[in-house]
């Protein structure tokens, strides 16, 4: 495969076209979702295919095969440089930064390869997972969604540069929801696992650590008061700080976003955006983390990239034309879900860094306000920055130490003016409380992962629902 798309390169080259990159990607994945004891969705699948983006008479062309011969890989190049010739618009001209050639193959790590373990054996630990989730309070348990998945990938990436870059991976990830129902009262709890490795991660999970905690929990918030609607302190969870995170920062510092005009930190790099205390990084290299890779789907290295330091923004995630436009660095950070998706700029591990305080010291400082966690989602709008978020659960706290158990929580405010007041962050830190996250942009799914310390915010408005 490498020689069909170091082909096409010397062909795209005699060509003429400005930039020309070839990728190459096959998977193979199982997916399992079991809801109440019975199959739901089980699927196994494998695919493969090239994707060919060129930048011709000043524009973009991209064109895709799932034949990989030769002559296909020749035909899809000529079709997106026929693509990027027609679309050519008059005083616009697509320009990617220059990046120095790479030559290497990333090898997936795991110990147990997952396209080696019988499909039964995947089946059997998800329906105990949800069996011994089950067993808990069976009379107070309504629904049960156990799920699980897997995916091998290889992608191979060939530029006009002279890059030449294979990734291979393996992920693996499991997940259970439980559904609790007290008259006319509903409540859910669920629980995550993923990494970047194989089925060695099913086969050391504990169901008390796992499904049966997501039961129990279900179960509690059935007695939990309703949360209080107001302006309180708030001392967010990493769960919630990671969910924050991704969504609110996130996106508004990814750079075609901001491109294209629909972030609030346009205009912003060098100007202070949230409190001294807050420093923000997306990272690539973290070791395992389910977001993790060595290079983007550009062929250009992951990196350790700081957005905010100190409160003061610093700069943004960058593909190769975002890089160019800004005249910046480009940092490896477009990714395409498959062979038929174009790159386009991604997170990768978005992380609130740790800051000094114990966590004990910023619950003792609050005397009446909530503490919230288990985030369940969120809405942004990134042109205003307006959020709303949804808490799984959380505490009212008083005179210093965790009180009543609340449900139903949401939080919302301004993300500018959130920022600006966070006034304690914990030295505690979970980086990965986004276990096994899937971001979507522009129809493509991509894994991420999110997290950070306890974060303790002046003020910020709680809306409790029934």
């Amino acid at each position: 495969m490498k020689d069909i798309l170091e082909a096409i390169r010397d062909r795209a080259k005699k060509k003429g076209v400005s930039f020309m990159d070839a990728r190459f990607v096959e998977n193979e994945s199982t997916s399992i979702s079991l809801q109440d004891g019975k199959a739901d969705k089980v699927s196994s699948g494998k695919s493969a295919g090239i994707g060919v983006r060129v930048i011709s008479s000043g524009a973009w062309g991209f064109a895709t095969t799932n034949e990989t011969a030769l002559k296909s890989a020749e035909d899809c190049l000529d079709q997106a440089i026929s693509m990027a010739d027609a679309s050519a618009e008059k005083g616009r001209v697509v320009e990617v930064a220059k990046v120095s050639p790479v030559i290497d193959a990333v090898k997936a790590k795991f110990e147990i390869d997952p396209r080696s373990v019988p499909f039964k054996e995947k089946v059997d630990k998800v329906v105990m997972f949800e069996s011994e989730a089950r067993k808990v309070a069976p009379e107070k348990i309504s629904n049960t969604i156990a799920g699980y998945g897997d995916i091998w990938q290889r992608e191979v990436i060939c530029n006009t540069y002279g890059t030449l870059v294979e990734n291979e991976y393996v992920r693996t990830h499991t997940y259970i929801m439980v559904v609790t129902k007290e008259g006319a009262l509903r409540q859910r709890a669920s629980e995550h696992d993923a990494i970047v490795g194989g089925f060695e991660l099913i086969r050391r999970i504990e169901p008390e650590n796992f499904s049966v905690k997501a039961a129990k929990r279900a179960v509690a918030l059935l007695s939990a008061k309703r949360a209080p609607s107001g302006m309180f302190p708030v001392l967010l969870h990493p769960d919630i700080v990671g969910l924050f995170t991704h969504e609110a920062i996130g996106h508004n510092a990814e750079a075609d976003g901001v491109m294209a005009g629909v972030s609030i930190l346009e205009g912003r790099v060098g100007q202070k955006v949230a409190s001294e205390l807050v420093t923000i990084v997306d990272d690539a290299t973290i070791e395992g983390m389910w977001g993790s890779y060595k290079y983007d789907s550009e062929g250009v290295p992951g990196r350790r990239r700081v957005l905010v330091e100190n409160g003061v923004l610093k700069g943004f995630m960058h593909s190769l034309e975002t890089a160019a436009k800004f005249n910046a660095e480009p940092n490896g950070s477009a990714r395409a879900q498959n062979f038929n998706n174009r790159p386009i700029v991604r997170m990768s591990n978005t992380n609130i860094q740790p800051g000094k305080q114990p966590y004990a010291e910023l619950l003792k400082s609050i005397d009446n306000g909530v503490m919230l966690t288990k985030g369940l989602g969120g809405y942004v709008n990134p042109n205003k920055g307006q959020f709303t978020f949804s808490a799984g659960e959380g505490w009212m706290i008083r005179k210093g130490e965790l009180a009543e158990h609340i449900r139903d929580v949401n939080m919302s405010g301004i993300l500018l003016e959130t920022l600006q007041k966070i006034d304690g962050v914990s030295k505690e830190y979970d980086p990965d409380t986004l276990k096994g996250g899937m971001c979507g942009k522009g129809g493509q799914g991509m894994f991420v992962g999110a997290g950070g310390p306890y974060v303790r915010v002046k003020e910020l408005m709680i809306g409790g629902q029934e």
